[in-house]
């Protein structure tokens, strides 16, 4: 005998015959049990009918009569058991259509997620490479973006993901929102974003609900006093060495 072979044994090859059959017979027996008690239940009424008398008939049927509140009972218990198994199922079914309807909104939310995670990575490389950011078209025509702006554009894109997140709540996003309008250059972003992001976003509720509510915070916020001479010159000029330097090439 090889590895793997089985041994073939009269005895073993007894058993899987009677296993075969066990099923089959058990099965047979089991009609034939369920016949004879359907056929019983003809045959002995009839039988009693044909050898009892008249008074003995009657006093089943007054029997039969006494008894017929208790098949009433059972008839209503059985009809509410049945009435409670269809709510409970019906229950049930709605449960599992509310745990998908979840399931869904759940995988949709996030690959929204995702989504603006890659967003975000593709404006962090046009913040760290200029000739990447010149790829992204103008706020508005003739309006030059910066550094600034993109960042801007991330700090918005993290309100509107930690609210879809539920993270924070609406009093707490329009806090927020209020709060970044203060800034001299967050004001300035989105005065120069609004009527872009309006009409690339509109038709999509969640997106004109967030443009919405940053531009009632744009409303709401004075804007910042403007800064002074020298600290806007040295701005202009760290943007500009910037820019130099990021054109540059890189030594490897």
């Amino acid at each position: 005998m090889t590895w793997g072979q089985t041994p073939h044994h009269p005895d073993c090859y007894g058993l899987a015959v009677s296993h075969r059959w066990t099923r089959p017979i058990g099965i047979g027996v089991a009609l034939l049990v369920g016949l004879g008690l359907v056929t019983a239940s003809v045959v002995i009424p009839v039988a009693l009918l044909l050898r009892v008398d008249d008074h003995t008939l009657s006093r089943w049927s007054l029997i039969g009569q006494a008894l017929e509140p208790v098949g009433v009972f059972f008839s209503g218990v059985a009809f509410i058991g049945i009435a409670l198994t269809l709510f409970l199922q019906r229950r049930e079914l709605q449960n599992q259509r509310e745990e998908l309807t979840i399931t869904r909104e759940e995988q949709q939310r996030s690959g929204e997620i995702a989504l603006r995670q890659l967003h975000t990575d593709l404006i962090k490389m046009a913040i760290d490479d200029r000739q990447l950011r010149e790829v992204w078209p103008p706020l508005a025509p003739g309006v030059a973006e910066t550094k600034k702006d993109h960042y801007c554009n991330l700090i918005l894109n993290l309100q509107k993901v930690a609210y879809e997140a539920q993270t924070i709540e609406l009093a707490e996003l329009r806090g927020a929102l209020r709060h970044l309008m203060a800034s001299r250059d967050m004001h300035r972003f989105w005065k120069k974003a609004r009527t872009a992001r309006g009409a690339i976003t509109g038709g999509d509720e969640a997106e004109d609900f967030f443009t919405a509510e940053v531009d009632r915070a744009f409303n709401e916020t004075a804007p910042p006093r403007p800064r002074s001479l020298i600290p806007t010159l040295t701005e202009a000029a760290g943007e500009w060495f910037d820019g130099r330097y990021s054109r540059r090439p890189k030594k490897h």
